[in-house]
């Protein structure tokens, strides 16, 4: 919540493809200096023609009969395929404008944006260094991918979103100064516990209501608290700079208002309720000169205006390719009621009785 970067935010976040309308980042620097091509409105593409998968089975069993491409493709798609099916369509939608452009992503490009994935998500986790294994065991599964789907449904189309959008961005000296006062301007340390949404807005009002003015109090509840990470801190996050983006603009508006020790009002978030203590104002940096950061801020600010940019490039890129989804899945075994109240009658038919909810044999 604190200090957004560009990349930790959407790392954070776990971007996947049925995104773009959430934070991604560029790769490195290098797009501030290297600019390609302004993309041209795109001519009506062609039909593409459907490739041919290969004749060779995916498998064999009793040594001759062969488990088809087209067999197997079918089990995958009825077993979560729908799912999928906008990820990969609006996957395709970015390819084929990169294709018309002539823009492609190397190997090299991609292997560059994983290890700053890696160093992005260590930065996020407070000091605790993530190896790329790790990142592979243990973050990845989290997002509900492996490596594989991780760098062809992020990292490749994000590196292509962000060479489409690198001549849209033009960085001001309010964007640089913007930067500046983010990174070196006044802060402020609180203490944050949260109630996830769901939780009971009447029992959160009790627990705050015991804990704004007793400091043992909100230390208790802050070490209880549901979020895992919070709890084990007691509560204490990364200092809250001003300009963070929009979504966290009510916690940064909120923090800059208290006073060392006063406790916040509730405050309603995306994620759920949160109250804050202010710990202590940290002055601004006076020692850093604008100048000498200068590269920094140029980088930082190219970062989030692409943040913003990307979203806007993929809707038109979207609205443009206007996908009809035909595929919703197999038609067979639907939970719906009709499906779910037939059931006794079925167990009935044959001959048995059917179970009575919560009771024994």
């Amino acid at each position: 919540m604190p200090v957004p970067q560009t990349r930790s935010r959407w790392i954070r976040r776990g971007v996947a493809l049925a995104f773009v309308g959430t934070a991604v980042a560029t790769m490195t620097g290098e797009a501030v200096s290297q600019p390609l091509p302004q993309p041209q409105p795109a001519p009506k593409l062609q039909p593409v023609p459907a490739q041919t998968l290969p004749a060779r089975p995916v498998a064999v069993v009793h040594g001759n009969i062969e488990i088809t491409h087209d067999e197997f493709g079918k089990f995958l798609m009825d077993r979560g395929g729908a799912d999928k099916l906008e990820i990969f369509v609006n996957k395709k939608i970015i390819e084929l404008e990169a294709k018309r452009l002539g823009l492609t992503v190397t190997d090299t490009e991609l292997k560059a944006a994983f290890k700053q994935s890696v160093a992005t998500s260590s930065a996020a986790g407070d000091g605790v260094v993530i190896s790329e294994k790790d990142f592979i065991r243990v973050v990845l599964p989290k997002f509900g991918k492996n490596l594989y789907e991780w760098m062809e449904d992020i990292e490749r189309p994000r590196l292509l979103l962000t060479k489409m959008c690198r001549n849209r961005i033009q960085i001001t000296d309010a964007d640089l100064k913007l930067q500046f006062e983010r990174r070196y301007g006044e802060m402020r340390q609180v203490q944050m516990i949260m109630w996830p949404n769901g939780d009971d807005e009447k029992a959160i009002l009790k627990i705050w209501e015991k804990i704004r003015d007793s400091g043992n109090e909100f230390d208790s509840e802050a070490r209880r608290q549901a979020n895992p990470g919070l709890a084990a801190a007691c509560g204490h996050i990364k200092p809250i700079t001003k300009h963070l983006a929009s979504d966290d603009k009510k916690v940064e508006e909120v923090a800059f208002k208290l006073k060392e020790g006063e406790v916040s009002h509730l405050v309603h978030t995306a994620q759920g309720y949160i109250v804050m203590k202010l710990v202590k104002v940290i002055p601004a940096n006076d020692k850093v000169k604008f100048e000498t950061e200068r590269p920094l801020l140029e980088k930082a600010a190219f970062e989030a205006r692409l943040e913003a940019e990307i979203p806007k490039c993929f809707a038109e890129l979207r609205k443009a390719a206007d996908p009809k989804f035909l595929y919703s899945g197999p038609s067979e075994w639907k939970s719906n009621t009709n499906f779910l109240d037939s059931v006794p009658d079925v167990i009935r038919g044959a001959g048995a009785t059917a179970p009575v909810p919560g009771g024994g044999r």
